[in-house]
C-alpha cells in the first residue's frame, strides 16, 4: 500500500555525502523534484561545470541547473521547441534539435542549434528540411542528428553536415497539438550513447536503430509492438553491449534479451538508466493489463495517445540480466523522460512531470526502508501438537535506519507483538492452530509491513499455518515465490523447480532434497525441457525471444536459442525427432516453432502436418517419456499431437470448449488434459473423477499414472491417488499433507504441470501451495505402527540423557522414510512422525525407520514417557528417566582412519586431541558435549544458540584430567547449533604425563569419562 505520511524528510543530509541535495520532500517517497515552469524533453550532463541541461521544449530555453544546490540558475533562451539535446564529449558544444513540424497556417520550424560553451555560449542555429527526432554525439565528435528522412553526422565546428543513410516509414506528428499532449507524445524518439561514445542507440514509433561510431554504420531494424514502446526513452550500457528502449532490453544486434512484463506502454510515463557497475538498471515502467510484444512490422505502428500512468510512481530497481526485481521504490512524481547517472553511479537525472528529478540511488541507505528478514513464515500443526505456536520475525531497515513501521495481519488468528514499531525490532508472531483446526490443509495468511518514513514498497510476510491429520502423507519444503513448473531428471538424482517471480531455477539434490544450485533465468520463465540425450535443460519465457539452455553437468548457463523475432517460446518440449516450442508471436497468429538445437536457432513450422500453424496463446507442450510423441494443449481446447515417427502432426482435435489444469503424455499412446484420458488419436476415452478437486498433476508412470487434485477449499488437504490407464479408475485416493497448486487468473497459464516422479522411484515431488512436497513412492502402502525400543544420548549413545540434549531413538516403523531436516528451529514433524515426552513435543533434526534424532526439550525432566506417532498409528509408551545433567562428549571425531574420536579441541591448533596431538601443560581445551541441562538465557526448544546473549548453562561442570581440575572459562549452548554445548577450559596447574590419561567431566552428580594423551 503507498502512504504519504504527515512527516518531511530530508532526501540528504550530511551522512548522505550528497552536497547541496537539502531540499525537503514528502516523507515516504524517494528522490527530489526540481519544477523548471513548463515540460522537459530532453537532458544533458556536464560534471565538470557541475551543471544539467535541461531542455524545456514548451518554454523555449535550455534550463540549466546547478549539481551543487539543485535549482535552476540561469536559462539561455534558444529556438522554439527544443526537443532533443547533446554534449560534445570535449565538453566544448551542445547541441540542441528544434522540433518545429508545425502545419498551415503556421511554417514548419525545425532547426538545429549549436551552442560554444566555450566561446561565452556563442549560439548559432541551423534550419532544417525534415523534423529531428533526437541527437547524440559519438567520441570522434560528430554528432548524429536523426530526422525523419536522413542520419546525419553534424560537425558543432564548423556546422557541416553529411548524410550516413536514408530513413523510410518514419512519419513525425505535427503541431499543434490538443492540450495534455507531452514532449514524449510529440516527438515520439529518444536516443543515447554508451559512456565510451562508441554506440548510439536510438528509438522511435517504427524503428530501432544501432550507429557504431567506429565504422560509422547503421543497423536500422523496424518494428511494430502491442502496446507502443512506451516509456519513449533509451539507455546504454556502458560498453553498447546492452541497451534498454522502452519496455525491452536488447543486445547491440537488436534481439530481445528481456522485456518488462505488463508495460502500459505510454510513451510520456516512466524512464530506465543502465548501472553497468552495478549490474542494475533502474526503472519506472507503468504495469498495463495485456501480454506485451514486439516484432519487425508487417504495416507501420500507430502512435499511442498521450494518458497520465492511473497508479503512485514507483522505481524498480532490476537485474540488469534479466530484469528480476530486487526493489521497489515510492517517487514523488513520475519519471518522463530520459534518465542519466552520474559518472559515479551515485545520483540518477531523470526528466520528470515537473521538470527534472534527482534520485540519490548510490545514498539508498541514508533513506528510509523497511523489510522483513524473511519472505515466509511457516507454522507446522500436527495432530500431536494443538498448542499455541510462536516465532521471532526481525522487522529491519537494509540501511541501519531507525525507520517506524507498523504490521497488520490479513487474517484471524495471527498475532504480532509488536504491531507498531521502530527499525530493529524483533516481533513475536503467534498463531493458534486450534482457530484452523478444521483446515486440513495449509492456510495462507499476509502480515502486511507498512511505514509512514519508509521510501520502498516493502513486500508483505507471507504466513503459511499448516494442520494435518495422521493419514495426510508427505512432508512439505517452503520455497517462498511462484513456481510454475517441476521437472525430475532421468539420470541424476534431482529435480529442477522453475521460481517465476524470481527468474530461476531452483536444482535439488533428490536424496536429501537440498537445494545445490540456482540457474539464472530470462524474465518469466514458464516452462523446462530436458533433451533426450539428458545433457541439456531448456528454459521458455513468456518475456524474452530467448530460450536458455543449462548444461546440467557443469549447471551453467550455455548459448541460449533464438526464437523469431516477435515469438516468445513459452512452452517448450522434447521428442526424438524435433525439438518444439509453442510461442506467444507479435501478431494476430500464435505458431510452433522448430528448434535446431546444434545452431541454436528457431523457425515457425510451415504447417502442422495438414493443420494450419495457428494455434491458442495459451497452448502447453509435453513429451512422452521415450520422445516418441508431443501433445500439444491450448486453453480453446484443441488439442493436438506430434508423431515422432512420422515428423509430423498427425492428430488435431477440438472436443472441448475450454481446457485447464494438468497435461501429460505417456510411452504408450494415451494422453491427460485436465480430467480427460485421450487414446492415441485424442478421442476421449474416459473422464477421471471429478468429485476429489481440481486438476493439478499428472504423471505417466509405465502402465499407470499419478495424479494430484485440489479442492476448491483453499485449506483442503489435497489428493493423490494412482489411476489405472486402462480404465481410468482411481486407484486408493490419499490425503497429502498440503494442497497442489492449481492454475489461476492471474497466471500466465491456465496449465498445470506439478507432478514429477523421481527417476529412481524413490519418491514423488509436488509442487504444493508452501513450495514442494516429498512423498514416499509407496505413500499409499499400509504401515505398520511404531514401536519404540530405547532412547540414549546422541553423543556416545548410553545413558542418561538430560533436558535440552540430542538423543537417539532406535526402533522398527519410526518413519515412513528417511529424511533430515533443513530449516532452523527444528521441526517437530518430519517425515510424518511425530515424537512427544509426556505430551511436549520434541524438535527432529533425523528420522527413518529404524533411529530418530531429536532434542528433548528442556521442560523435560525425571520419569517421562515418549510416544511416537507416525501414518501407520501411534506407538506404546517408551518410559524413560531424564536427570537433570547427563553431560556426554561427543564420539564423532575422526583423524585419517581413526574414527569415534572424543571431541575434544586444543586451543592452539584447532585440532582434535588425539595420540599424535595430546594435551600439553598450560593447554586450552574445547570439548563438545551434550545433555549439560538448563541454560540461561533460556532458548526456545529446537533453536540454535544464541551467539549475543551466550547461553550459559546454569549448573557448570567441573573438568578434570589425571585428577586435577582445570579451570572452566566458558559452559553454555555452542553458537548456531541445536542442543550442543561448548565446554571450554584451561589447565592451571600441573597434569599427570600419559597415553590414557582420564579426562573427567562431573555435573549434578552425573559423570562422564574418556582417555586423552598428557605430555609434559
Amino acid at each position: 500500500m503507498y502512504k504519504v505520511g504527515f512527516c518531511l524528510v530530508l532526501v540528504a543530509l550530511g551522512v548522505l555525502l550528497v552536497p547541496g541535495l537539502v531540499a525537503p520532500v514528502y516523507a515516504g517517497t524517494f528522490g527530489l523534484v526540481v519544477p523548471i515552469g513548463g515540460q522537459a524533453s530532453d537532458i544533458a550532463l556536464d560534471e565538470p561545470r557541475g551543471v544539467l541541461y535541461i531542455a524545456n521544449f514548451t518554454a523555449n530555453r535550455i534550463d540549466v541547473m546547478s549539481l551543487k544546490d539543485f535549482t535552476i540558475h540561469t536559462s539561455l533562451y534558444v529556438a522554439p521547441n527544443p526537443g532533443a539535446l547533446a554534449l560534445s564529449p570535449n565538453g566544448s558544444y551542445l547541441v540542441i534539435t528544434h522540433f518545429g513540424n508545425y502545419t498551415a497556417p503556421s511554417s514548419p520550424s525545425n532547426a538545429l542549434t549549436v551552442i560554444n560553451l566555450n566561446a561565452n555560449n556563442a549560439t548559432q542555429t541551423f534550419a532544417l528540411g525534415t523534423p529531428p527526432l533526437g541527437v547524440a554525439f559519438g567520441y570522434d565528435g560528430f554528432a548524429l542528428v536523426v530526422t525523419t528522412t536522413n542520419f546525419i553526422l553534424f560537425d558543432p565546428a564548423n556546422g557541416q553536415t553529411r548524410v550516413v543513410d536514408t530513413i523510410a516509414g518514419v512519419t513525425a506528428n505535427t503541431l499543434p497539438v490538443p492540450p495534455a499532449n507531452f514532449p514524449p507524445n510529440i516527438v515520439a524518439a529518444s536516443l543515447n550513447v554508451s559512456a565510451d561514445n562508441f554506440h548510439v542507440y536510438g528509438l522511435t514509433d517504427t524503428i530501432r536503430f544501432h550507429y557504431n561510431v567506429l565504422t560509422h554504420e547503421i543497423l536500422s531494424l523496424g518494428y511494430t509492438s502491442s502496446p507502443s514502446m512506451g516509456p519513449r526513452v533509451v539507455s546504454v550500457s556502458r560498453d553498447g553491449s546492452l541497451y534498454s528502449a522502452g519496455w525491452g532490453l536488447f543486445s547491440s544486434s537488436g534481439l530481445l534479451v528481456a522485456q518488462f512484463a505488463n508495460p502500459s506502454g505510454l510513451l510520456n510515463v516512466g524512464s530506465h538508466a543502465i548501472d553497468s557497475s552495478a549490474g542494475l538498471i533502474y526503472a519506472q515502467i507503468p504495469e498495463g493489463t495485456a501480454q506485451s510484444t514486439a516484432v519487425p512490422p508487417p504495416t507501420p505502428a500507430t502512435p499511442t495517445a498521450p494518458q497520465a500512468a492511473s497508479v503512485a510512481p514507483v522505481l524498480q530497481i532490476v537485474d540488469a540480466d534479466n530484469l528480476a526485481i530486487r526493489e521497489k521504490l515510492q517517487l514523488p512524481e513520475n519519471m518522463a523522460g530520459k534518465a542519466l547517472l552520474s559518472s559515479k553511479g551515485d545520483l540518477l537525472y531523470t526528466v520528470s512531470d515537473s521538470g527534472v528529478m534527482v534520485l540519490p540511488v548510490g545514498y539508498l541507505n541514508g533513506s528510509n526502508r523497511v523489510q522483513a528478514s524473511q519472505p515466509d513464515m511457516v507454522f507446522r500443526s500436527s495432530f500431536c501438537d494443538r498448542g499455541m505456536v510462536t516465532q521471532q520475525i526481525t522487522i529491519l531497515d537494509p540501511g541501519g535506519n531507525h525507520t517506524d513501521f507498523f504490521l497488520s495481519p490479513s487474517i484471524p488468528g495471527i498475532m504480532v507483538s509488536p504491531s507498531i514499531g521502530t527499525t530493529p525490532a524483533t516481533v513475536q508472531v503467534t498463531v493458534d492452530p486450534n482457530i484452523f483446526q478444521n483446515e486440513k490443509g495449509t492456510v495462507t495468511g499476509l502480515i502486511n509491513v507498512q511505514s509512514l518514513s519508509a521510501v520502498n514498497v516493502p513486500d508483505p510476510i507471507r504466513v503459511l499455518i499448516n494442520n494435518r491429520e495422521p493419514e495426510q502423507r508427505g512432508t512439505f519444503v517452503n520455497v517462498p515465490g511462484t513456481l510454475v513448473d517441476v521437472k525430475a531428471d532421468p539420470v541424476r538424482n534431482r529435480f529442477y523447480i522453475l521460481r517465476q517471480d524470481k527468474n530461476q531455477v531452483l536444482v535439488y539434490d533428490s536424496t536429501g532434497q537440498n537445494q545445490i544450485a540456482v540457474l539464472r533465468t530470462s524474465n518469466t520463465p514458464t516452462s523446462m525441457a530436458i533433451t533426450m540425450d539428458n545433457k541439456y535443460l531448456i528454459v521458455g519465457h513468456d518475456n524474452s525471444q530467448l530460450a536458455y539452455v543449462y548444461d546440467l553437468d557443469s549447471l551453467r548457463p550455455v548459448v541460449p536459442i533464438v526464437m523469431p523475432a516477435g515469438h516468445y517460446p513459452r512452452s517448450v518440449a522434447v521428442s526424438t525427432r524435433a525439438i518444439l516450442a509453442a510461442c506467444r508471436v507479435a501478431g494476430p497468429t500464435h505458431v510452433i516453432d522448430s528448434i535446431d538445437f546444434p545452431s541454436r536457432t528457431a523457425n515457425p513450422l510451415p504447417a502442422l502436418g495438414v493443420f494450419k500453424n495457428d494455434i491458442n496463446i495459451d497452448t502447453v507442450l509435453t513429451s512422452s517419456p521415450n520422445g516418441s510423441s508431443i501433445l500439444s494443449v491450448g486453453a480453446d481446447g484443441t488439442t493436438m499431437v506430434y508423431d515422432a515417427n512420422a515428423n509430423s502432426f498427425i492428430s488435431a482435435r477440438k472436443d472441448f470448449t475450454a481446457l485447464s489444469g494438468a497435461f501429460a503424455a505417456s510411452n504408450y499412446r494415451q494422453y491427460i488434459v485436465d480430467n480427460n484420458l485421450l487414446n492415441s488419436s485424442l478421442v476421449p476415452m474416459r473422464k477421471l473423477d471429478p468429485t476429489i478437486g481440481s486438476s493439478s498433476g499428472f504423471a505417466f508412470v509405465d502402465q499407470t499414472g499419478l495424479r494430484t487434485t485440489a479442492a476448491s477449499v483453499q485449506a483442503a488437504a489435497g489428493v493423490i491417488q494412482r489411476v489405472q490407464t486402462s480404465s481410468g479408475d482411481g486407484i486408493r485416493p490419499t490425503n497429502i499433507v498440503e494442497a497442489p497448486l492449481t492454475a489461476t487468473s492471474s497466471g500466465v497459464s491456465q496449465f498445470t504441470r506439478t507432478l514429477a516422479p523421481l527417476a529412481d522411484q524413490s519418491a514423488i515431488v509436488s509442487l504444493t501451495t508452501s513450495g514442494f512436497t516429498i512423498l514416499p513412492w509407496d505413500y499409499d502402502a499400509a504401515v505398520a505402527p511404531p514401536q519404540l525400543n530405547k532412547m540414549v544420548n546422541a553423543a556416545d549413545f548410553t545413558l542418561p540423557v538430560a533436558p535440552g540434549g540430542l538423543v537417539s531413538l532406535f526402533g522398527t516403523q519410526l518413519a515412513t522414510m528417511s529424511q533430515s531436516a533443513n530449516a532452523l528451529p527444528l521441526p517437530t514433524l518430519l517425515a510424518d512422525s511425530c515424537l512427544s515426552v509426556n505430551g511436549t513435543p520434541i524438535p527432529m533434526m533425523y528420522v527413518s525407520g529404524s533411529q530418530i534424532n531429536a532434542q528433548l526439550p528442556f521442560s523435560a525432566s525425571g520419569n517421562a514417557t515418549l510416544v511416537l506417532r507416525t501414518p501407520g498409528g501411534i506407538s506404546q509408551g517408551l518410559n524413560v528417566t531424564i536427570q537433570p545433567n547427563a553431560p556426554s562428549v561427543f564420539r564423532s571425531g575422526t583423524a585419517g582412519p581413526t574414527t569415534g574420536i572424543p571431541t575434544v579441541v586444543r586451543s592452539a591448533n584447532n585440532t582434535l586431541v588425539t595420540a599424535s596431538n595430546p594435551i600439553h601443560q598450560s593447554d586450552a581445551i574445547i570439548i563438545y558435549a551434550t545433555g549439560l541441562g538448563a541454560v540461561s538465557p533460556p532458548v526456545a526448544d529446537g533453536a540454535a544458540g544464541p551467539t549475543k546473549p551466550l547461553a550459559v548453562t546454569t549448573s557448570v561442570p567441573t573438568v578434570s584430567i589425571g585428577g586435577v581440575n582445570l579451570r572452566v572459562e566458558y559452559s553454555g549452548l555452542a553458537p548456531e547449533m541445536v542442543g550442543v554445548y561448548q565446554i571450554n577450559a584451561r589447565i592451571v596447574s600441573k597434569l599427570p604425563a600419559g597415553l590414557s590419561v582420564s579426562l573427567v567431566i562431573s555435573q549434578g552428580g552425573a559423570t562422564t569419562t574418556m582417555p586423552v594423551r598428557v605430555v609434559k
